[in-house]
């Protein structure tokens, strides 16, 4: 990447941070389960990528940066942890950070990591796309409210907490997957396109 696009991928990546972090966004994650799962996704799919696309890296071995995401991710959607999050500050900080820390290395790891093709890149993004998706269907198409924030308020936006929670599953099944997936489908094309140029030079006369 230019030096420029580096330098604007940091600047967007810190701007989406701030608006992850700050009112009001913040604040409307505390009564509505959809928003702070916006918050997750703002720092996953959003802040995480393009930092690391900038050139802000936390480089470990990609086996040990899918598995550190991937347990991170699947413990902070479990309904306990992120309740427990939302009643006490410094927890909800630990939350969103460690959320933040574990994305910036796994996207590390992802685009860039050692001992790995492209091909390898394109397989560690969409297996963990899979994983994570699973807490996303379970609120989508769970029957009950399992996921409420603490301090739940739906209503004020005309919703129930059973639509919040699906919201909030809609979320994070497509807009992360398309994030995922492209970054994955991009990955795999650099992968395969070396091989590409080089078979068709073979039947060239």
């Amino acid at each position: 990447m230019p030096q420029l696009g580096k330098r604007l991928a940091v600047v967007a990546g810190l701007l989406l941070l701030a608006a992850t972090l700050a009112p009001p966004l913040a604040r409307v994650a505390q009564i509505l389960f959809a928003a702070h799962m916006t918050q997750h996704l703002f720092l996953i799919v959003g802040a995480a990528p393009l930092l690391v696309a900038g050139g802000v890296r936390l480089p470990i071995r990609p086996v040990w940066a899918w598995l550190l995401f991937v347990s991170v991710f699947l413990f902070w959607h479990w309904p306990t942890a992120f309740q427990w999050a939302a009643l006490h500050p410094p927890a909800g900080f630990l939350e969103l950070g460690s959320i933040f820390v574990a994305a910036v290395i796994f996207w590390s790891a992802a685009l860039d990591g050692p001992g790995l093709s492209d091909g390898g890149r394109a397989l560690t993004v969409m297996t963990a796309a899979v994983v994570t998706d699973l807490p996303g269907v379970v609120m989508l198409f769970a029957p009950t409210a399992i996921c409420v924030m603490p301090h739940e308020n739906a209503a004020l936006f005309g919703l129930s907490p059973l639509n919040d929670q699906q919201i909030a599953g809609l979320l994070m099944w497509v807009p992360a997957n398309l994030v995922f997936f492209g970054i994955a489908t991009f990955l795999f094309a650099r992968w395969i396109s070396p091989r590409a140029f080089s078979s068709s030079s073979l039947v060239k006369p």
